[in-house]
């Protein structure tokens, strides 16, 4: 059988996120081990679907974010007080990430977001914090000791080569920015878990990507066409349509005038100098 069907991008976001949560890995984590849920949109759905906490809000779940039509970073009193989120065996604890990687357990994983992924399945992430971010928090202890990285990451992020985006980027070599300056991670032994992967995780059916984009809210969006029997497709189906309607998430950009990114075109500017297009939802 085979059916075919379009996401929006906070649709994708719910996939993703139901995917994650029943991942070999992340069932396994959440049994014997920690589950690290960094910051980022797409890993808010996930915290909502791993803990049942409906109230995590994505646009408060993230420090960078891409919104507006720029890069911008949110301020930290608009951040939920939940992120990062940590559960322990299953529960949620009141732990540092540091803290929860010091007490090893070789079943840990860390959920972190992307901004990009190739079709090689190298994941990037952008780093406009000046300390390396979320990834320099954990890279030493995930890689030298083997935990996995799982990257809940939508294909409306699909781009070329992640490789070729890191040696372009770097905050310093920006003679102009539009929003945040910023480099880019590569990161190529992760797990990522896309569209494509949370049908096969859920559904068991294969799942292809035909087109992406739209209009009138299906900016982001990607039409996917699903293949199997018929019971795997009709369980895809009913999954699906219990997803649609999904809420978009609203925009949430920082403060200006109050911004450390002194490489941005706005730094230091006041709200009534911004121009109309960069306030259009706030």
């Amino acid at each position: 059988m085979k059916a075919v069907f379009t996401l929006t991008s906070a649709e994708s976001r719910r996939l993703i996120a139901k995917g994650v949560a029943q991942k070999e890995e992340v069932l396994l984590a959440k049994e014997k081990g920690y589950i690290i849920i960094a910051g980022g949109t797409t890993n808010a759905y996930v915290s909502q679907e791993l803990t049942g906490d409906k109230s995590i809000d994505p646009r408060r779940f993230t420090v960078g974010t891409n919104t507006g039509g720029l890069l911008c970073v949110t301020n930290p009193d608009d951040r939920d007080e939940k992120l990062p989120v940590i559960l322990y065996k299953g529960e949620v604890v009141k732990k540092t990430i540091p803290e929860a990687l010091q007490d090893f357990h070789k079943e840990t994983v860390v959920i972190k977001g992307a901004n990009c992924i190739d079709p090689e399945g190298n994941v990037g992430v952008i780093t406009a914090g000046f300390d390396g971010g979320t990834v320099a928090q954990t890279i030493g202890t995930v890689t030298s000791t083997g935990l996995k990285y799982i990257i809940p990451v939508g294909l409306e992020k699909m781009i070329p080569s992640v490789k070729e985006a890191a040696k372009v980027t770097g905050s310093r070599t920006m003679d102009y920015s539009l929003g945040a300056d910023f480099g880019i991670y590569c990161l190529t032994n992760t797990l990522p878990v896309t569209e494509i992967d949370a049908l096969k995780i859920l559904a068991d059916v294969k799942a292809t990507q035909v087109a992406a984009g739209g209009i009138g809210g299906s900016e982001g969006s990607v039409v996917l066409v699903i293949e199997g029997p018929e019971e795997n497709v009709q369980k895809a189906i009913e999954l699906i349509e219990s997803i649609k309607g999904e809420p978009a998430v609203k925009p949430l950009k920082g403060n200006c005038e109050k911004c450390r990114y002194f490489g941005c075109k706005f730094y230091g500017k006041k709200l009534a100098e911004l121009p109309p297009w960069l306030l259009q939802g706030e």
